[in-house]
């Protein structure tokens, strides 16, 4: 009796362990509070885990609950059934529930002015219904009120009139954060220090002078100079003048530095001698306006130049390196040539800066560029470069002084020494007549230099060595190449295997031809003596016909979706290649995969797996098929998935073929059976529905194939 109790209690709280679930908090939006978090663990903990007493008197389990008014709750409904101060806190205890934050207010031309709950709640004199809703809704899209609606005791305005609490009208900085402005040139505004002189408030400068906020802009000195901005008070009269006194607001003036020209310009030298207005603003504009002239500029007298004239003091034309501290190398960028750097170091041992600048080159946004045929005219370095004062730009043998030579590295590992070629030709015996340097230069192939094209125009055999034999000169190495073939995968072949037998123009070019020109041959060609067949024809060399896996490497055939093996290196152990290959199977991508019924014809493995030449395809199964694996079947309803396994049925004493190909079809031909079509005796119908196991007719037996899952 008791043994029958103890399941008879556990199955009474089945349910309950079954269907209970782990509630926490649940979130709900209001339209004007925000989200609010009902705390399931704090009011379980109050009411002695008891749900029924919300559920389901106020709140049905399983149907979303209407929303309830602050109206509604204070008549006794959803919440106010419980809050209402004698059961539990009373609603109007709002910041219980409704979670407060500060809140930035943003202000269109001002930035955004933060308002503290936290601060007005911490006074203790007000609670939320003193601003809520009468004031302000208690959500994000209240609208924007001016100082102005505020001055008339609008908004914050209700409270803050200078009675209630301090004026929104004079009292800026109690709400408004005001910060010290950085602006270009090393000025700085302070808002402490103006305000701090207690001569002055935030309504004198705003809005009359400047736009507070995002809306605000910048002004120049000579904006400023007509009383604009800064200039409205900074007038000579109320206080100093803009004009005048630079150095009370750029407090510290940065020295100036051009980076193109490594050129400095000093302002701690400069003002210690004149007055900033002596440049600004008439000579230089200072800011974003500024502007920057060239060196011809400033020889006709523009900006350095009004004062830089070899009279006032030390022109701008010779004396360079006075303001340009150091001089650097410079690159140039040649379309044909590489890169070209020219060195002031090398040339200012030997010249000033004014023999060549600004007559000969003009220097930075005024530079220009000039072809080897211009200097050959005298222009640019070839002024001086002319074969008298200095070497010739237009001499074959200078051209390495100035243009850098390197090894042009070209395909299969050939390489053009510069140098050496340089110890007994020049640069014009090939250039541009046999290349054209640069990206325009073309790349020939062997063939075409046995006809005298590019390098072959020397390498003759009477000139230099020929092209056409001694490879190694200019090949530093060979390379092992990987021939991808359709139909057997990468096959390659070693040079160094070969070179260690032949020399290279024993085939090349006349058997392979290199590089571009080379072409890929079928294996019938290949039978025929070309390509590789022209040794390997049995006599020079074993023969491509019947030697293919000296070449084409073979691998072990996986068969993923049945689980059968087909193996290379046994078959071959008593046949050739050629026994399959093309007649059976095509070894490529398109090879066609045979089922089962088409072997047991005579088709793909069944020519020979026919029983007399080797075992049946009908037979001996696990000989190919080394593994099984269990077959799922996903059942398109809620009887849950089917999963077959072949492990117990062959444990059971089964073979393959009792199944195959009988009751079931393996492979491509295999197809689902439904409950009806089992029951009629079909697929696993054929056993399971007579005494020979569990019938699929019986629902007791569901659970033995569908493995369901319990919610």
């Amino acid at each position: 009796m008791k043994r029958l109790l103890i399941p008879a209690i556990m199955l009474l709280f089945l349910p309950v362990i079954l269907f209970a679930r782990d509630y926490t908090v649940v979130s709900f939006s209001t339209e004007n509070a925000g989200k609010i978090d009902f705390n399931h663990p704090v009011h379980l903990k109050a009411l002695g885990s008891n749900c029924t007493i919300c559920h389901n008197t106020l709140f049905a389990i399983g149907k979303k609950a209407a929303p309830v008014t602050m109206k509604e709750m204070e008549q006794g409904k959803s919440c106010g059934s419980c809050h209402n101060s004698q059961r539990a806190f009373a609603l109007t205890q709002c910041t219980r529930c409704h979670v407060t934050k500060e809140v930035p207010v943003d202000i269109p031309n001002f930035g955004a002015v933060i308002f503290s709950h936290s601060f007005h709640l911490g006074l203790g004199a007000y609670g939320c219904e003193d601003c809520h809703n009468a004031l302000f809704r208690a959500r994000t899209d209240n609208p924007n009120v001016t100082m102005k609606e505020m001055e008339k005791g609008i908004s914050c305005g209700a409270c803050h009139d200078g009675k209630t609490a301090f004026s929104v009208k004079g009292d800026c900085t109690k709400c408004h954060k005001v910060r010290d402005i950085p602006y270009a040139a090393d000025a700085t505004f302070s808002h402490d220090y103006h305000l701090g002189l207690g001569a002055y408030s935030c309504n004198d400068c705003h809005g009359k002078l400047f736009v507070a906020g995002p809306a605000s802009r910048r002004y120049t000195m000579q904006e400023m100079e007509t009383q604009q901005s800064c200039g409205g008070c900074h007038n000579g009269n109320t206080a100093f003048s803009v004009k005048g006194d630079c150095g009370k607001c750029h407090k510290n003036v940065a020295e100036v530095t051009f980076d193109k020209s490594d050129a400095f310009f000093s302002h701690k030298v400069h003002t210690k001698i004149l007055e900033c207005g002596s440049c600004h603003s008439g000579i230089f504009i200072g800011g974003a306006a500024s502007k920057r002239f060239t060196m011809a500029d400033m020889e006709k007298g523009h900006s350095c130049g009004v004062c830089h004239e070899d009279k006032t003091v030390f022109g701008a034309r010779g004396n360079c390196e006075k303001c340009h501290v150091k001089t650097r190398d410079v690159p140039f960028k040649t379309d044909v040539a590489g890169t070209v750097a020219f060195s002031h170091g090398i040339h200012k041992q030997l010249y000033g800066c004014g023999d060549c600048h600004n007559g000969i080159f003009s220097a930075g946004a005024a530079r220009k560029k000039f072809t080897m045929a211009d200097m050959a005219k005298g222009k640019s370095c070839g002024a001086c470069h002319d074969g008298k004062s200095a070497f010739s730009v237009t001499a074959a043998a200078s051209c390495g002084t100035c243009h850098p030579l390197r090894d042009v590295v070209m395909a299969y590992d050939a390489r053009f020494p510069h140098v050496k070629h340089l110890e007994a030709q020049s640069c014009g015996d090939c250039h541009n007549d046999l290349f054209l340097p640069g990206s325009g230069n073309k790349r020939w192939t062997m063939a075409q230099m046995e006809k005298g094209n590019s390098c072959g125009a020397c390498h003759d055999g009477k000139n230099a060595f020929t092209v056409q034999g001694e490879c190694g000169k200019c090949h530093k190495s060979t390379v092992e190449v990987a021939l991808s073939v359709p139909q057997t995968g990468v096959t390659r072949f070693s040079h160094t295997f070969h070179t260690g037998l032949h020399a290279c123009n024993d085939c090349h070019n006349a058997i392979f031809g290199a590089g571009a020109s080379a072409k890929r041959h079928p294996m019938a060609d290949m039978e025929k003596g070309e390509s590789c067949g022209a040794c390997h024809d049995g006599k020079g060399a074993f023969s491509v016909k019947e030697n293919c896996t000296k070449c084409h490497p073979v691998k072990e055939i996986s068969f993923k979706e049945s689980g059968a093996r087909f193996s290379h290196t046994f078959h071959l152990n008593a046949y050739g290649c050629t026994d399959c290959h093309d007649a059976l199977f095509k070894p490529a991508a398109e090879n066609r995969r045979g089922t089962m019924a088409e072997m047991e014809q005579g088709k793909s493995c069944g020519a020979c797996h026919d029983g007399k030449s080797a075992f049946g395809v009908a037979e001996h199964c696990e000989k190919c098929h080394p593994v099984t694996k269990g077959v799922k079947y996903e059942v398109p309803t809620a009887n849950g998935s089917v999963l077959f396994s072949h492990k117990s049925h062959s444990a059971k004493g089964y073979g393959c073929i009792d199944c195959h190909s009988k009751i079931v079809l393996a492979g491509a031909g295999r197809r689902s059976y439904t409950m009806k079509e089992m029951e009629q005796g079909k697929s696993c119908g054929a056993c399971h529905g007579f005494s020979m196991a569990f019938s699929v007719k019986d629902p007791n037996n569901c659970d033995k194939c569908h493995q369901r899952q319990l919610y």
